[in-house]
């Protein structure tokens, strides 16, 4: 299992999470293929909770359905990526 590591701020200052979510992009990128379908799922669900994070601070309507449609997407994302590791962990058994 491999484990990322976000730096965090100065003590005593708040982090930026929208500058967190990016940091743990961007070393997400770096250190596994986008080819791999997990991958691509962790990176579109760190992207819909960037955009979620991002809108939070507004507190109004639009920003709470923005916030539910990042969120669908991230199921979405997730569901499909479970599906298809699932689907070529059986077809890589089927030939075993």
């Amino acid at each position: 299992m491999n484990t990322i590591i976000c730096p965090v701020g100065t003590e005593g200052s708040r982090p930026d999470p929208v500058a967190q979510l990016h940091t743990v992009r961007r070393l997400v990128e770096e250190r596994y293929s986008s080819e791999q379908p997990l991958a691509r799922a962790a990176l579109h669900l760190i992207d819909c909770a960037t955009d979620i994070v991002g809108q939070l601070p507004d507190g109004d309507l639009d920003a709470a359905r923005g916030a539910l449609g990042s969120a669908r997407a991230a199921v979405v994302s997730a569901t499909f990526a479970v599906g298809r590791v699932r689907d070529m962990s059986a077809a890589g058994a089927d030939r075993a």
